[in-house]
């Protein structure tokens, strides 16, 4: 049974830095308030990735499309196991040996929550980005999708999936004092779980502070 050990795993990749195509358009971060003409990134002062100056937490420059570890910060996108959803392939989560380390994971995460690119010239993703201003803190909204085994109780091999969507309220978030999880789905037969467990309104877009 994994249900108990889901909002840890949770709370450690909120301090991870994550197939669609590597080229994507620049999309608008702001809008003229005269002509009402959107202003891009690459007519904005903030760095990208196709730029070669944006790092890693190792110091290691950013890449378009997916990197070793599964991370696609081009795209918003990750796809691999918790392993390496630390960024070091190890066969440990943060160092630590767990039996879920191998379990698939998907994350997905909007520009708020880490941008794609560095608008204030400190050679890292920036977080809590809206209309080109970085808070410095994430925003916005996460979602991760897992699909894994375990060994039960009797040497059964028991397969199950987990998903939860997460997004910024502001003070007063039962999540971490500032976030809410806006749906959770948990289907574990072996351990009695089936199904939805909170659900709120459908769709991403109450998130975007732009």
């Amino acid at each position: 049974m994994k249900a108990k050990r889901f909002l840890s795993v949770f709370v450690a990749l909120v301090m991870v830095m994550m197939v669609v195509s590597p080229v994507l358009a620049d999309k608008p971060i702001g809008f003229d308030p005269v002509t009402g003409a959107e202003t891009a990134w690459s007519n904005s002062g903030c760095a990208k990735i196709q730029d070669g100056t944006i790092t890693d937490s190792a110091g290691v420059p950013l890449t378009v499309g997916f990197d070793e570890f599964g991370y696609n910060y081009q795209a918003h996108l990750f796809v691999g196991t918790y392993d390496t959803s630390d960024r070091v392939a190890d066969g440990k989560y943060w160092g630590s040996t767990v039996d879920y380390a191998d379990d698939a994971l998907q994350m997905k995460w909007s520009d708020e929550w880490l941008s794609n690119v560095d608008c204030d010239n400190n050679k890292k993703l920036d977080r809590g980005l809206a209309n080109g201003v970085s808070t410095g803190s994430s925003r916005g909204w996460l979602t991760n999708h897992v699909n894994g085994d375990y060994i039960d109780a009797n040497e059964v091999s028991q397969h199950y999936t987990y998903f939860v969507k997460i997004g910024y309220v502001g003070t007063g978030g039962s999540l971490w004092g500032t976030f809410d999880i806006f749906e959770e789905i948990y289907n574990d037969p072996a351990g009695g779980y089936h199904g939805v467990a909170i659900l709120t309104d459908p769709g991403l877009g109450q998130f975007i502070e732009h």
